[in-house]
């Protein structure tokens, strides 16, 4: 008798929750139709945003594929300079291609036209192309022995406290800078300086011994 009581007791709380519920809904029925739209229209937006998105980092990826294949084809077919000049015109890949383009005439020592190509790189997020741009730029400026110019451009680099790039080849580079003007015992304090607080790195081991050479002299 109790578990029949128990049954029927189990029965009529349903039936009076699914009343309260039909109750609830015809009484904030237009509320409820409001917000259910709503939300329906922001999953729409955000799988939207989600689409785009994707589009977008798949145009990016073919853009850089495409700059890094022609700076490769460069090398032996220079015709292939003119197609990579194009894309440094378009503003999606124009960062990375005149960094390309700067980099073509740098290690074959044109300085004036690798300065012209790094000029040209625009301003973007502190992320690694710019500070390879950065990297590029000063070495460009010890190409032309404005030891002054690729100094401050490491010390910027260093004091923007870069994640993207490692600060001890930036800190080996701004003790070379030092070095080639002749500024020998700022070289020294830098190399011991890389040496004391990036030993296991591969420019630690090289301050080490740039500092012994230098210490000698």
């Amino acid at each position: 008798m109790k578990r029949t009581e128990r049954h029927h007791l189990k029965e009529d709380e349903m039936a009076h929750g699914l009343s309260w519920l039909v109750d609830f809904f015809n009484k904030f029925k237009r509320e409820i139709t409001i917000v259910a739209g709503a939300v329906a229209f922001a999953a729409v937006v955000f799988g939207a945003l989600l689409i785009v998105r994707a589009h977008g980092r798949s145009v990016q990826s073919r853009a850089i594929g495409e700059v890094g294949d022609l700076a490769a084809a460069a090398v032996d077919k220079p015709e292939k300079l003119a197609d990579l000049e194009k894309l440094a015109g378009k503003a999606r890949t124009a960062r990375l291609a005149n960094l390309e383009l700067a980099r073509y005439w740098a290690e074959r020592g044109d300085w004036a036209k690798a300065e012209s190509f790094a000029g040209r790189i625009p301003d973007g997020r502190k992320d690694l192309l710019h500070f390879q741009a950065e990297d590029l730029k000063a070495q460009i400026a010890l190409g032309r022995k404005d030891f002054d110019k690729a100094i401050a451009i490491y010390k910027k680099a260093i004091d923007e406290k870069p994640e993207a790039y490692p600060v001890d080849a930036l800190l080996f580079h701004l003790a070379e800078s030092h070095e080639l003007k002749g500024e020998t015992p700022a070289a020294i304090d830098l190399y011991k300086k890389l040496q004391a607080e990036h030993a296991q790195s591969y420019y630690g081991y090289e301050a080490s011994l740039k500092a012994g050479r230098l210490g000698q002299k």
